[in-house]
């Protein structure tokens, strides 16, 4: 459901709830480690600033998963608040705007435990499913949280200072001192409710058994109305393009093609890799009604 049925239906209620925004089809949200770890710090900012949990979570290239616990009012308006930060990230950096629009995502009440361990494994999954990587080693996921007993050993530098974290995670809010971040970026054990996850489950095995079924993602992506993954995610698209660039062009960048070049390019991986159109548009740069035309 949308967020305006959304909120209508369960006013005031307390419960979790699963946020899912739209599949981004010719454009990317996240194109870089700088631009997730952005990602990342924002969902960490928010629960200093609504009264939210976040469960789980999963930034993908062009869309992105949340699953928060709290009143349904507060979930929402964390939701939207994340999705203003990553608009004003993409119009800051790429010139883009109006990619993110609340009212385009979907929103899932889970009702029972069984539900709810299907949505923490199905966000998890996600990069297994889109070619990515397994969900073990993915950075964008807070997959380590869960069940480690080496949690502990998990340590990251400090903020030196009040100021120096606000500048760091670019926020007015006070930043607690103890949190700790990678490279910049918030850790995962600072702000994600594991331990409520790991309750749930209540056993590693059953938690480690439910993120290997395959069925996970049919399941809930027929309750979210989810399309199915691209046959090759854009990361990997992206290494095929930059192989033909330098084998077949000679050039290093697809700046350095003019327009005959990348429609012959597009008419190279739609026919080698089968990948649609909506992709080719969203990695070339090249108009979709154009890309119509020439395929």
């Amino acid at each position: 459901m949308n967020i305006k049925l959304f909120l209508e239906t369960f006013q005031n209620r307390e419960g979790i709830f699963s946020f899912t925004t739209d599949h981004q089809e010719t454009q990317r949200i996240f194109r870089n480690a700088h631009d997730f770890t952005y990602g990342v710090n924002t969902l960490a900012l928010g629960t200093l600033k609504y009264r939210v949990k976040v469960l789980c979570y999963v930034l993908m290239d062009n869309h992105l998963h949340l699953l928060l616990k709290g009143r349904s009012e507060d979930c929402a308006a964390y939701f939207k608040w994340v999705l203003h930060r990553l608009t004003l990230m993409l119009k800051s950096r790429y010139g883009i705007s109006g990619l993110l629009k609340s009212d385009a995502a979907d929103v899932q009440v889970v009702t029972d435990s069984n539900m709810l361990l299907n949505e923490v494994a199905y966000q998890l999954r996600n990069p297994y499913k889109a070619r990515m990587t397994n969900p073990f080693s993915y950075p964008w996921a807070p997959f380590e949280v869960y069940f480690n007993p080496y949690l502990s050993n998990l340590r990251g530098d400090r903020f030196r200072s009040s100021d120096s974290a606000k500048i760091a995670l670019g926020t007015h809010a006070e930043v607690p001192l103890h949190w700790e971040h990678l490279n910049g970026r918030v850790m995962n054990k600072c702000f994600v409710d594991y331990r409520t996850v790991e309750e749930m489950f209540g056993s590693s095995v059953i938690f480690f058994d439910r993120v290997r079924k395959y069925d996970i993602e049919s399941i809930i992506a027929q309750a979210h109305g989810v399309e199915e993954q691209l046959a090759f995610t854009d990361s990997e698209m992206q290494e095929k393009i930059l192989a033909i660039c330098r084998n077949e062009w000679h050039v290093e960048s697809l700046h350095q093609l003019n327009r005959k070049d990348l429609l012959q390019l597009a008419r190279s991986l739609a026919r080698r890799f089968g990948t649609p159109k909506k992709q080719l548009s969203r990695l070339l740069g090249i108009d979709l009604k154009l890309l119509e035309q020439a395929l």
